[in-house]
């Protein structure tokens, strides 16, 4: 083969693998540190024996449940280390997705 058909070749094969620049790489799961804004931003509302209540719809809380891909809170709770399991309630965390998407 010659070296300019292996060039072309080899171009093709690039721009064939490469995500569009305009489109990227769409994020797919949660990441620690949408876990951690959550956890902060959300605590009065899921901390263990946190006052039964919801958040607005336009809260601080709300808006960092709206950063995470898909609003995905089981994702959320599936990162929670074994201290963060006792100290944040799973339902309450779970329940954000619901309230925060009204």
């Amino acid at each position: 083969m010659q070296p300019q058909a292996v060039a072309i070749l080899l171009l093709v094969v690039c721009a064939m693998v490469s995500p569009h620049p305009v489109i990227g790489v769409k994020r797919g799961r949660c990441e620690e540190k949408d876990k951690n804004r959550v956890l902060e931003t959300c605590k009065r509302f899921i901390e263990v024996g946190h006052a039964k209540e919801s958040p607005h719809n336009h809260s601080p809380c709300c808006k960092a449940v709206h950063t995470v891909p898909g609003h995905d809170m089981q994702c959320i709770v599936d990162l929670l280390t074994e201290k963060e399991r006792k100290e944040h309630e799973q339902a309450s965390i779970m329940a954000l997705q619901e309230a925060c998407d009204d």
